[in-house]
């Protein structure tokens, strides 16, 4: 089951506890988000993708009787309003955990953590079965590759998001394809990183490894929340961060 109501500067969904759902309802946000020229979708793709899953799962139970309301309104240039309701029991949201895993590699089971780390404002009601997000749309970003003495370096000119995924794995081939071992990525133009973007870092230190054991990985000028976020996932313990 699927209903879907759309006004001027919203878009709205009730479906059944079912996964199958998810991709139907991301296809009509993208279009929905295509009105307001938000080229680069991808962190209110992965906080929707995310907050509907979590209902699914965790709030209904996968319960195909129980029903999750999602709701998407615009609020002013490339700034959205997300609502994700379920129909499950609730739960206590002050006791959530935001650390990260301790194993770098884990790429699954962030959840609501990176939903916290990217949303510019998170609110549940106090049932906490309705998830309240703010979130503002993220940029096209390019990825420029320089050769700089022994060093491979790679700027990306902005966020580094889900949209972005096909250009990084392209470079990231690219780089492994030369042969070199010694690899900076220098993050002065990213404000944010999501979790795809996280899975993409640890995907290609994984591939490097294979190709050499003499692989040297560099994060250089990232801004604080980045480098916190390196920290949190113990991504540190794999590139060398340097300020």
């Amino acid at each position: 089951m699927l209903t879907t109501f759309q006004d001027e500067d919203y878009i709205e969904f009730k479906f059944s506890s079912e996964i199958k759902m998810i991709n139907k309802i991301i296809k009509e946000i993208r279009s929905f988000l295509e009105t307001y020229e938000i080229e680069e979708d991808g962190n209110i793709i992965l906080i929707l993708r995310e907050l509907i899953n979590n209902s699914i799962e965790h709030g209904n139970k996968k319960d195909k009787a129980l029903t999750v309301s999602a709701k998407v309104t615009h609020l002013a240039d490339k700034r959205f309003k997300i609502v994700v309701e379920d129909e499950g029991d609730g739960f206590d949201y002050n006791s959530i955990n935001y650390r990260m895993s301790e194993d770098p590699t884990q790429i699954r089971n962030r959840g609501l953590c990176l939903v916290n780390s990217f949303a510019d404002e998170m609110e549940f009601n106090d049932f906490g079965n309705i998830i309240t997000v703010y979130v503002t749309a993220h940029q096209s970003t390019q990825f420029h590759i320089k050769e700089m003495d022994d060093w491979t370096v790679v700027h990306p000119s902005g966020d580094i998001t889900a949209e972005d995924a096909d250009s990084f794995r392209y470079v990231m081939h690219d780089c492994l394809d030369k042969g070199k071992t010694q690899f900076r990525f220098d993050l002065s133009s990213v404000n944010d990183v999501d979790s795809i973007g996280l899975s993409l870092f640890v995907i290609f230190s994984n591939m490097a490894q294979q190709k050499s054991s003499d692989i040297q990985l560099e994060i250089v000028n990232a801004n604080q929340d980045i480098t916190n976020l390196f920290q949190m996932t113990r991504l540190n313990r794999i590139y060398k961060i340097i300020e």
